[in-house]
């Protein structure tokens, strides 16, 4: 099988810290990761999963490079299966199939998506 696509992106946690609000938030992380968000007491772990969900979903637009219509950040779901392994539920891309890995380390966040484009 052949890749359709592929993005990465790398996300610096200080410039993230600097742009956090509630609106920010919002406009990043769908209503189902804001119910997990909300469930994290510490701050650096908000801070890492929000910088970790900001990575995946800018590597996810490289991997499309283009969509029909415009993307919005929180229509984008980027969930953890039972072993923790994070994957993408999105109305932009039902038929593909998107795998993504998210990576921390203390000042940066990377995050890689490889794109199969279904029938």
């Amino acid at each position: 099988m052949r890749s359709d696509g592929l993005g990465i992106d790398i996300v610096e946690m200080e410039r993230i810290k600097e742009h956090l609000s509630e609106k920010f938030v919002k406009r990043i992380l769908s209503p189902e990761e804001l119910n997990l968000y909300a469930r994290i007491s510490d701050t650096d772990r908000k801070l890492s999963f929000l910088a970790g969900r900001f990575a995946a979903k800018e590597a996810y637009t490289k991997a499309y490079k283009k969509f029909e219509t415009a993307l919005n950040f929180n229509e984008v779901v980027i969930l953890n299966d039972e072993n923790g392994a994070p994957y993408v539920r999105s109305k932009y891309s039902e038929k593909d199939t998107v795998l993504i890995s998210i990576s921390h380390s203390e000042n940066h966040c990377v995050a890689v998506c490889m794109l199969y484009r279904g029938e």
